[in-house]
């Protein structure tokens, strides 16, 4: 939601009876927001679906402009690049979700593989959603969210609060800011392809600590900023943006390993039948190639590489592939 101020006087929720357990905000130590310019950053959504929750869902006789449903904002305002205003972005509603999609699949390399952005104008004040991601458009699954947000208050549409009482929750950030997932999080499960995601979800959390409200993996319930039956009511989404991915939707295709990732003396590419491998930095730089090869399993020293993340291709005849690897030097 995005919030109006309506009075001088803001009215602050803290707690030191609760954990605190989480990274912090941006800019202090341990803090994982990721700025939307980052460098990390390799392609953003492209396309989505919209599913409008409800301005109130324990009381949906509550309407504005003639729907009891949030207006703000368009789908299409979700797709490119982190714009980090708050106003460019698309309102879910209580229970609402969006769809994204991309034109190459999210993997699970190294450490984080991709981020959240919402619009919240604090660094305190947060309105959240679960995230989910599928292989396959049909089959979804959630990672494991936790919250230690007090609970004996409700907060409301001018209550601040902790980031660092929440993980795995989309809008932990403020404005600007992605919160960052590992694939790593969600469970192994045969119908998620963790090395070809193509769909990203974001479902508005209700923050309602009576009545229907969310809870996290361990059925905690969720406190954050409810009732809002405003035209931006619930999470207002501005982006996802990929970290770790392949460049396009067809790489996937061809079977191939490169590592260990992290490196710190050598790079092993395995695959099948002979490939060309070259080494790009992340701005395309090529760093070196090496010709065909006939063996499955190919090595070279990575000591000529300075310490970073970089783009592995494999071109076969069969395929081609992109791997993303980090080399920290010992």
């Amino acid at each position: 939601m995005i919030k109006s101020f309506l009075a001088p006087a803001l009215l602050f929720l803290s707690s030191t009876a609760f954990a605190q357990s989480f990274p912090s905000e941006y800019g202090q130590p341990g803090s994982t927001a990721i700025p939307k310019d980052s460098v990390c950053f390799v392609a953003w959504a492209t396309n989505g679906t919209l599913h409008r929750g409800f301005l109130d869902i324990n009381d949906t006789t509550v309407m504005l402009d003639g729907s009891n449903k949030p207006g703000f904002g368009t789908i299409d305002l979700a797709f490119g690049i982190a714009q980090g205003n708050i106003t460019h972005v698309v309102s879910l509603g209580d229970s609402g979700y969006a769809t994204l999609t991309f034109d190459q699949y999210i993997i699970d390399g190294p450490g984080f593989d991709f981020a959240v952005f919402e619009n919240s104008f604090a660094d305190d004040y947060m309105e959240l959603g679960h995230v989910e991601v599928s292989s396959d458009g049909s089959n979804f699954f959630r990672f494991p969210s936790t919250s230690e947000a007090p609970i004996d208050e409700q907060q409301g549409n001018f209550t601040f609060s902790e980031c660092e009482y929440v993980d795995n929750l989309a809008g932990k950030y403020k404005c600007g800011y992605g919160t960052p997932f590992d694939l790593d999080d969600i469970t192994d499960n045969l119908l998620l392809n963790k090395s070809a995601i193509t769909h990203v979800r974001i479902i508005d959390v209700i923050g309602a600590i009576t009545g229907t409200g969310t809870v996290d993996q361990y059925g905690t319930i969720i406190n954050d900023p409810y009732p809002t039956p405003y035209a931006s009511g619930g999470f207002d989404l501005d982006a996802v943006g990929i970290i770790n991915g392949t460049l396009s939707l067809s790489e996937n295709a061809l079977s191939a390993t490169v590592g260990p990732n992290p490196s710190r003396n050598e790079i092993t590419v395995i695959t099948a039948g002979k490939a060309q491998v070259s080494v790009y930095t992340l701005s395309g730089q090529l760093v070196k190639s090496y010709a065909h090869f006939e063996s499955s399993s190919f090595s070279f020293a990575s000591n000529e590489l300075t310490e970073g993340v970089y783009l592995v291709t494999i071109q076969t005849e069969t395929g081609n592939a992109v791997r993303r690897i980090v080399y920290l030097p010992e």
